[in-house]
């Protein structure tokens, strides 16, 4: 009966121990997806402003020349003369699509350094779990033979304490797990 019952106990704890593993790895899935698409989004709204861009100079070069003072445009002798680049995107428009497809190109780069910083946040936390694993198993193997068994939760502690500087990833309050929680959840919800 005692024997069932470590077995069932030694399960129960194994898989309690691996949930929090397989969730941030499904989420490193995730932000893995996520991080491709922000580059994809980004790569279009790059070539999108671009476009715009070149569309935009054609129209006021074909307009300079044809009109050289009317409409804004300087001659190119008075226009390097004022200090004003034509070629900054920050400093000038030409039209408001253009000040649009910019804005968009923006939003872009930012989802795609969030996506960027989850993933190696991510990346750095399962790292972290398979150098504890290859540290702890050869010891619990080891001292699994003998009565010393009793000191793996002492040697688990001193490992992780060393490791995770005595933060606890397992945590709910932890920031990455509360991360992944809401991640996966929004995965499912989007799948429906």
């Amino acid at each position: 009966m005692q024997t069932i019952f470590l077995v069932v106990l030694a399960t129960l704890l194994t898989s309690c121990l691996f949930a929090p593993r397989e969730r941030e790895a499904h989420c490193l899935g995730l932000v893995m997806l996520d991080l491709r698409q922000a580059d994809e989004e980004l790569t279009a709204a790059e070539e999108a402003w671009r476009r715009a861009r070149e569309v935009s100079a054609q129209r006021s070069a074909a307009s300079a020349v044809a009109h050289p003072i009317a409409d804004g445009n300087l001659p190119v002798f008075l226009h390097n003369q004022t200090g004003i680049r034509r070629d900054n995107p920050v400093l000038s428009f030409r039209t408001e699509e253009e000040q649009r497809l910019y804005g968009r190109m923006i939003a872009a780069r930012a989802g795609r350094a969030e996506a960027a910083k989850s993933y190696r946040l991510l990346a750095r936390r399962l790292e972290t779990r398979m150098e504890e694993d290859d540290m702890l198993y050869p010891v619990l193997g080891m001292l699994a033979t003998s009565t010393a068994i009793v000191l793996y939760p002492l040697v688990r502690y001193n490992v992780r304490s060393v490791l995770w500087d005595g933060v606890d990833p397992d945590a709910e309050d932890d920031p990455v797990q509360r991360f992944c929680v809401v991640r996966l959840e929004e995965a499912q919800l989007s799948r429906r």
